[in-house]
């Protein structure tokens, strides 16, 4: 059960001032958060959000923003908008186990970056070989500040197609 349920349906939208589209920062498939083998991700711990099974190898910026933290293993990014929404991106469960091998930063913490922006890659290939599951999962940290998420269940290009759309 989830700290935050604020998933939403298209023929269900909550009372919003805003609807705010995500581009996707990585290519792949789209899947239900719910489909993460890791508890903390399926509790809503890091937030409401989705997941993508990837195909590509880099993370680019969903939006122009802020590099609040990125892990030294360079696993795990999390980012600020100018309007104060904060994502989590996990580049595959357990990845820390890697210790930051098959990954590269672009983008330091506390750095400013433009949307579109190359912020990291990574060697899909050595996290098929190594990890438990490859699914990255995209969060929104402050959940609780938002009305309504909906995601959007499609194959997608980072940078381009949209993952989700926020309700504030």
């Amino acid at each position: 059960m989830a700290i935050f349920r604020c998933l939403v349906e298209p023929n269900s939208l909550p009372v919003h001032n805003k609807a705010i589209d995500i581009p996707s920062p990585l290519t792949g498939k789209v899947i239900p958060l719910d489909d993460v083998p890791h508890a903390l991700f399926n509790a809503g711990m890091f937030g409401e959000g989705i997941a993508i099974a990837p195909s590509g190898y880099q993370v680019v910026a969903p939006f122009s923003g802020t590099m609040l933290q990125f892990s030294e293993l360079a696993n795990q990014l999390r980012l600020k908008a100018k309007n104060g929404l904060q994502l989590q991106i996990q580049l595959g469960i357990d990845s820390h186990l890697m210790m930051g091998e098959g990954f590269k930063r672009f983008a330091k913490q506390g750095e400013y970056f433009q949307q579109g922006q190359i912020l990291a890659e990574f060697n899909l290939l050595k996290m098929k070989q190594t990890l438990p599951s490859i699914l990255c999962p995209i969060t929104v940290l402050n959940s609780d500040k938002i009305k309504g998420l909906q995601p959007h269940y499609f194959q997608v290009i980072a940078g381009e197609d949209s993952v989700m759309t926020v309700y504030i």
